[in-house]
């Protein structure tokens, strides 16, 4: 706590961390550049080593030309994108899946998984996670 307030200080670290020198990704880098095998190849998200092809930066450029593609997508995803979901999936479940109730979009792993999660686990419940695992 500060001198000043009796409140605990906000910036402090959870003691499960706080021992801790570096993150995981200085360790992670000082061994790449520590490798005898040059250069080291990040296939890493969002780490390209080289420039997309004309047709995808063609596509780009089209698309921000686009009023409607430049704004955010419906929080619980396109209506149109859940039904065709819910068609494509209602077989392998023997039943038609309702695109509304059944079926969720996100906007990416972590916030899939962390609805996932919070939707489906108790505190206390075991979860296994195989590895290689997504990174995030």
């Amino acid at each position: 706590m500060s001198a000043t307030t009796a409140r605990p200080d906000p910036f402090k670290p959870a003691a499960r961390v706080a021992g801790q020198r570096q993150d995981v990704w200085s360790i992670v880098n000082e061994a790449a550049a520590a490798s005898p095998v040059q250069p080291i190849v990040n296939m890493g998200q969002g780490f390209f080593g080289y420039n997309p092809p004309k047709f995808a930066l063609d596509a780009a450029k089209e698309a921000l030309d686009r009023v409607d593609c430049n704004q955010y997508s419906p929080t619980k995803g396109r209506p149109r994108l859940k039904k065709a979901i819910a068609d494509a999936y209602s077989p392998s479940f023997g039943r038609a899946l309702n695109p509304d109730t059944e079926v969720t979009i996100t906007t990416g792993a972590n916030e899939g998984m962390l609805s996932a999660f919070m939707g489906f686990i108790e505190p206390g419940d075991e979860v296994i996670i195989f590895e290689p695992f997504f990174d995030q």
